[in-house]
């Protein structure tokens, strides 16, 4: 007897371990580094677009804020402060990673040149929903409100030292040419 595969049987499967192996990266991504090539990744292969030679910098930013790209710059300014404050309230490096994830991607979307807000969050959700699912905690944080699904963010005390940035040193290593 033949059994007959369903249309779309094996792109299901496909789709499924794609996304299985994209959260298992994150959630177990150990630096900054292994979090970004798994955005740019994604977001190539969901809008065609990719930029290299991106510049990372943590410095502390009130927490409302998450991150920033300068306009015309090569760099993605990331809020230390905040990152330190989801530390304390979430004890689930996969949720802080997550978190790292959908933030670095917002502003990679940034840096190819989508400036508007809503449209950048509009894709970052769709992506995100594509790439992990709809339930997945990154598709939620891309549309959502990281003060209203942890609000005792508010409530860590920051240190802030506004006027002090940390260039790290390993950040878009892909796109780094070895030089001997």
């Amino acid at each position: 007897m033949k059994i007959e595969e369903r249309p779309n049987d094996n792109e299901r499967d496909l789709e499924s371990f794609r996304r299985e192996e994209l959260r298992r990266k994150v959630e177990g991504a150990t630096s900054y580094d292994d979090l970004f090539e798994s955005v740019k990744r994604v977001v190539e292969s969901e809008i065609g677009r990719h930029r290299a030679g991106l510049a990372l910098v943590l410095t502390d930013m009130p927490n409302t804020v998450g991150a920033f790209h300068p306009v015309g710059s090569n760099s993605i300014v990331l809020n230390r402060a905040l990152i330190n404050a989801m530390r304390v309230v979430i004890k689930n490096q996969k949720e802080i990673n997550s978190f790292v994830f959908m933030v670095l991607m917002h502003e990679y979307l940034h840096s190819l040149g989508y400036l508007d807000e809503i449209q950048v969050r509009k894709i970052a959700h769709q992506i995100s929903k594509r790439a992990f699912g709809a339930g997945h905690l990154t598709a939620r944080m891309a549309i959502g409100n990281w003060l209203e699904m942890y609000p005792q963010i508010s409530m860590v005390v920051q240190k802030l030292s506004p006027n002090s940035f940390e260039r790290i040193d390993k950040f878009d290593s892909s796109s780094m040419r070895y030089i001997g």
